[in-house]
């Protein structure tokens, strides 16, 4: 015969061995009345049976199984009764952060579409994994890494552009060179016409004091007051005149132009594009034009893959600057926009050499553009540092709503005071 002891000790084992059984089996039930929703997969990348399923950020259920059906992954969800889920809920495998755990994500459908019945399938969205993104990114840098250094691909384009840019900068050192003499003597001739015509009115008001006081050789000579009256007439026309020459030639003195071009090269597509302007700043010191072409190149061209940019589009701009900061308008890169430039450093050594620039265009697209639809407007920005007066670099993101590509660029910008006086010259020749 037992004695109790031995009882109450074979008892306690079995009740904690039945507690155990029972928390086991139990364990994955919930006191919560729950419907099942089943999605279809290709790749659930390592979801995990309980996971959470989030709508809108909230925990609605529980992943209750996953299982292979017909060479498609099918996960079990468990939503809770009193969350209804509607016909068009997209449902997506995702992570909580670089290193989190996955849970299945829920995007809620149309209330007017119906609810997804019990038991029913639905198709799940793939998407490419964070953690296969970033090996792809990874190995990309890689590749971008090795090819620079080996002189791959990436490194020929690249050094194939600053020969162009080098030799473009040449032949314009060259046609300077070519031409300086002949501009110089331009400026200087308007240096001599503005002397002289400062002489001329100053005479002019010599004659008219002589007139007025009856002085010298003219004075004493015109004793008829009629005569008198017609000498001074002309005089003074011919001080008004002499007064507007003086004023255009000033004002032709300060007229400048400056031809702008600008090379693109976007290594993730390598694709390269120019844009040739000319930009005249006439003499009211606040305003300015730009005239040109945007993404030079054969239209009649197949685009290759990942090529987007719309060739030879006509860029033309009315704006207004100061030292700072200047504005834009027009039809930019072939539709109508705005442009900003910003120098908020102006008056800072070497900061000064900084221009961030900003283009918003094309605020109504909505076209197919090599296969693919682009149905939000352009929006470009960019980093641009001045080694001197003609040459600069910049880091650009083009397209950042749509194709949000990465570019390298290069300016060459020529505004020499003498080329401005040159085309001054010859509008006064008009």
């Amino acid at each position: 015969m037992m004695k109790p002891e031995t009882k109450l000790g074979l008892f306690t084992v079995v009740g904690i061995a039945v507690l155990g059984f029972s928390l086991y089996f139990l364990g994955g039930l919930s006191v919560t009345r729950t419907y099942n929703v089943n999605v279809k997969f290709q790749d659930v990348s390592g979801l995990p049976v309980k996971a959470p399923v989030k709508l809108a950020g909230v925990e609605v259920g529980k992943v209750k199984e996953i299982k292979i059906q017909d060479d498609t992954v099918i996960v079990v969800a468990a939503i809770n009764e009193e969350i209804p889920l509607y016909q068009g809920a997209r449902f997506s495998v995702v992570m909580t952060g670089i290193i989190g755990t996955k849970y299945l994500k829920v995007v809620q459908g149309e209330e007017s579409a119906g609810l997804i019945k019990p038991g029913e399938y639905v198709d799940g969205t793939d998407e490419v994994p964070m953690d296969v993104m970033i090996a792809q990114t990874m190995s990309s840098i890689k590749e971008l890494v090795d090819s620079v250094h080996q002189q791959g691909q990436f490194g020929e384009n690249l050094n194939a552009s600053l020969r162009e840019v080098r030799q473009l900068s040449a032949n314009l050192n060259q046609m300077v060179a070519s031409m300086r003499p002949y501009l110089n003597n331009s400026v200087q001739n308007l240096d001599q016409i503005s002397e002289q015509l400062k002489d001329v009115v100053a005479k002019a008001d010599n004659v008219m004091t002589s007139l007025d006081n009856g002085d010298g050789v003219i004075g004493s000579l015109i004793k008829d007051p009629n005569m008198k009256e017609d000498v001074k007439e002309s005089v003074t026309k011919l001080k008004e005149t002499m007064t507007e020459v003086k004023t255009f030639v000033g004002k032709m003195s300060r007229f400048r132009i400056y031809w702008d071009y600008d090379f693109f090269y976007m290594p993730s597509s390598q694709i390269a594009s120019s844009d040739l302007a000319l930009e005249i700043y006439p003499s009211s010191g606040y305003t300015f034009y730009r005239a040109g072409i945007a993404n030079l190149g054969n239209e009649d061209d197949t685009p290759a893959k990942g090529d987007y940019l719309e060739r030879n589009k006509i860029d033309l701009r009315f704006g207004l600057y100061n030292h700072w900061a200047s504005v834009s308008a027009g039809l930019i890169r072939g539709a109508g926009g705005v442009a900003m430039e910003l120098r908020p450093f102006y008056d800072k050594e070497f900061l000064n050499r900084f221009t961030g620039t900003v283009e918003f265009t094309d605020w109504g697209r909505d076209r197919v553009i090599n296969d693919r639809h682009f149905n939000r407007p352009n929006l470009t920005y960019g980093v641009d540092f001045r080694f001197n007066r003609y040459f600069s670099v910049g880091a650009w993101m083009r397209d950042a709503l749509e194709t949000n590509d990465f570019a390298v660029k290069a300016n060459i910008s020529f505004n020499d005071q003498d080329i401005s006086s040159f085309f001054g010259m010859a509008t006064l020749a008009r």
